[in-house]
């Protein structure tokens, strides 16, 4: 049996005595999209920063790609960084450089790679995200959108094996949240990237996700496909999705 991608036992992390991770157990196994919903202030953020080594646990175990990154191990965060794209929640985009310059970038300064080589793989992830005929524009030319694209196709450019994200669809409406769903499933179908997301959007969640999580208290109570997740009888999610529900039947009135 191949072992998870990701696997997190037993973590804990606390700031300044306020406790945030109370022993979160996860696995996400290779090629498989785990979205992960949580109210605001539940610690998503912080347990993604676990897996990019930003943040260690205060107690448990984080693997990644076979790479313990618990203790913070130069050598082991230098190995999950090769591998791990990050897409943002601010997009942290370049707006001095044009859409194609801003995933050519990485590819640049990190591979080296020669002006052609650039040009084909910018070309082909423009392409994938539907911003071909954007790619001389600047970022501050694009809709909201046309930005949470770019910053995906930018993620990419290093041909990760596990891809992150934060809100990718945040303060999206309807129509454009879809179509960045779309650029997010096309692309790991594609690509066969391992994606770990964060978002408040369960739309998003039940259209990109293999399977989904929710964080309470600390802990993930409850993760399984999105049908499952949706049959779930656990108290938290039933109040979870009856927020949603609510504010979804509110916003349509």
């Amino acid at each position: 049996m191949t072992a998870p991608l990701i696997q997190l036992r037993g973590v804990k992390k606390a700031f300044g005595g306020v406790r945030v991770l109370e022993g979160v157990d996860l696995d996400v196994a290779e090629g498989e999209t785990f979205v992960l919903l949580g109210g605001s202030g539940s610690g998503k953020t912080v347990l993604m920063k676990h897996l990019e080594g930003l943040l260690q646990p205060d107690e448990g175990t984080v693997v990644v790609d076979g790479h313990d990154l618990s203790k913070g191990d130069p050598d082991a965060l230098e190995a999950v960084r090769r591998e791990v794209g990050v897409q943002f929640q601010s997009g942290a985009l370049f707006d001095s450089l044009t859409v194609a310059d801003n995933v050519a970038f990485p590819l640049r300064e990190l591979q080296h790679l020669k002006a052609p080589e650039v040009k084909q793989r910018v070309d082909e992830l423009l392409a994938l995200v539907g911003l071909a005929d954007a790619a001389s524009k600047l970022p501050g030319e694009l809709s909201g959108g046309m930005r949470k694209r770019l910053a995906f196709a930018r993620a990419m450019a290093l041909r990760p094996k596990i891809f992150l994200a934060d809100e990718p669809t945040a303060g999206l409406d309807p129509m454009t949240t879809e179509t960045v769903d779309d650029a997010i499933v096309a692309a790991q179908k594609k690509l066969g990237v391992t994606a770990f997301i964060i978002t408040h959007d369960l739309p998003t969640a039940f259209r990109i996700a293999d399977r989904v999580g929710l964080l309470f208290e600390g802990k993930i109570i409850e993760a399984g496909p999105p049908e499952t997740f949706k049959a779930s009888k656990h108290p938290a999610v039933l109040a979870f999705l009856k927020d949603w529900l609510e504010r979804e039947a509110s916003a349509r009135a």
